[in-house]
C-alpha cells in the first residue's frame, strides 16, 4: 500500500509537470475533462522508469522498517530464519518490475507519446474556430486578422467586426456591423453583413466600397510540428536512427549533428538502464531497512532520501555533453545501478551478522 500511494502521488506531480511544460500548446478554452484524462494516461508511461523504482523502494523501506520496529525481524532471526530469505522475494519482484518497466518504455511509451502529440498538435488546434475565440482582441485566424467587439452565442453572430487581410502585399480592411462564421468542410468563410471595404491603391490612395454581404474565404490554420519524435520510437528504431545520425555526423562534424548524436545515444542509454533501477533498489533497500530497529519511519525516510539522492546525483555527474561511443553511455547509465546493487549486497551480507 505505501508503494501504491507513493506511485499515485508522485505520478500526479509528474504528469502535472508534463502538462505544465506544454502549457504553450494546450488551449484551455478548448480542452475538457476527457482530454485531461487522456493526457494523464498518455504521459504516465513516460514516468514509469522514474516512478516505479521510487515507489517500490519506499514500499520496501516502510514495510521492512515496520518489521524491524516491531521486533519481527529479531523474532525471525531467533527462530533461525535469515533475513536473506525475507529479501529474496523482494529481489524477485524487483527483477520482474525491471522487465515490465523495460517493456512499457519500449512498447507502450512510444504509442502513448504519439497519441499525446496527436491530441495536442492536431486534434486540439482543429477545434479552434472563430465563434469561440476571445472578444475584444485581434486574433490570427485562417490567414487573416480578425477583431470583434461582441458575440451572440445563441446565433453564433459576431458584432462590430474588423478583418485585415493581406492581398498583393497590401492590407485590405473590412468593417462590418455583424458577421457569421461558416465552416464548409475543409474550407471556411466569414460572411460580413453591411460591410465597408477599404482597399489601398498605388501611392497613398485608398478606395472605399460598401456591400450588403461580403464573403471572406479563410485558410486552414497551419499545425505546429510535434516535438519529441524520438520518444515515439522503440529501442530498435532508436538504434537504427543512431546509426544514421552517426553516419551523418562522420560526414559532417558540425555542432548540430554532434548534439543530435549525443541526444539519441543518451535516450538509448536511459531506455536500457533506467528500468534496472527497480532491481538495484530491491537489493539495497530491504537489508538497510531491516536495520531500522527503533528508528521507525524516520530512519526509513532518511535512508530513502539518501539512496535516491545518491543514485540520481551519480546519474547527473556521469552525464556527458560531448560525443562518445554508445557503449560509453551504456556503461555510465549502468554504473549507478551497479553501485546501488553492490551496496545492497554488502548490507545483505552484514545484516545477518548484527
Amino acid at each position: 500500500m505505501p508503494a501504491v500511494l507513493a506511485m499515485l502521488i508522485i505520478g500526479f506531480v509528474g504528469v502535472a509537470n508534463e502538462l505544465r511544460e506544454r502549457r504553450q500548446v494546450i488551449q484551455l478554452e478548448f480542452i475538457d475533462a476527457w482530454d485531461v484524462a487522456r493526457l494523464i494516461l498518455y504521459y504516465s508511461p513516460t514516468l514509469v522508469a522514474y516512478l516505479v523504482p521510487i515507489a517500490f523502494m519506499m514500499g520496501i523501506l516502510l514495510a521492512f522498517g515496520r518489521l524491524a520496529q516491531d521486533n519481527e525481524i529479531t523474532a525471525m532471526k531467533a527462530a533461525g530464519i535469515p533475513v536473506k530469505r525475507l529479501v529474496a522475494p523482494v529481489v524477485i519482484v524487483g527483477a520482474l518490475l525491471s522487465v515490465a518497466t523495460y517493456f512499457l518504455q519500449d512498447r507502450v511509451q512510444p504509442r502513448a507519446i504519439g497519441r499525446a502529440n496527436d491530441l495536442l498538435y492536431s486534434e486540439l488546434p482543429q477545434r479552434i474556430t472563430l465563434d469561440v475565440l476571445p472578444v475584444g482582441v485581434m486574433n490570427e485566424f485562417g490567414g487573416v486578422r480578425v477583431y470583434f467587439k461582441d458575440r451572440d452565442t445563441a446565433t453564433k453572430t459576431l458584432r462590430d467586426v474588423v478583418v485585415v487581410k493581406q492581398e498583393s502585399g497590401r492590407d485590405t480592411i473590412y468593417y462590418a456591423e455583424k458577421a457569421e462564421f461558416q465552416p464548409t468542410g475543409e474550407r471556411a468563410q466569414l460572411v460580413l453583413t453591411k460591410c465597408h471595404m477599404v482597399q489601398p491603391q498605388p501611392g497613398d490612395d485608398v478606395t472605399t466600397q460598401f456591400s450588403e454581404n461580403v464573403m471572406v474565404p479563410l485558410t486552414a490554420n497551419p499545425l505546429a510540428p510535434a516535438p519529441g519524435r524520438r520518444e515515439e520510437m522503440t529501442i530498435r528504431e532508436l538504434i537504427a536512427d543512431e546509426k544514421e545520425t552517426e553516419r551523418r555526423y562522420k560526414s559532417n562534424r558540425s555542432k548540430p549533428n554532434a548534439e543530435d548524436l549525443r541526444k539519441i545515444r543518451t535516450e538509448i542509454a536511459n531506455r536500457v538502464t533506467l528500468p534496472f533501477a527497480c532491481l538495484a533498489v530491491s537489493l539495497a533497500a530491504a537489508p538497510l531497512a531491516a536495520r531500522a530497529r527503533r528508528g521507525g519511519r524516520s530512519y526509513s525516510f532518511a535512508i530513502g532520501i539518501l539512496l535516491l539522492g545518491g543514485y540520481y546525483l551519480m546519474r547527473i555527474l556521469l552525464e556527458t555533453k560531448s560525443v562518445h561511443p554508445l557503449e560509453d553511455y551504456l556503461v555510465r547509465g549502468f554504473l549507478p545501478n551497479a553501485v546501488l546493487a553492490a551496496l545492497g549486497v554488502w548490507a545483505l551480507w552484514r545484516v545477518d551478522r548484527v
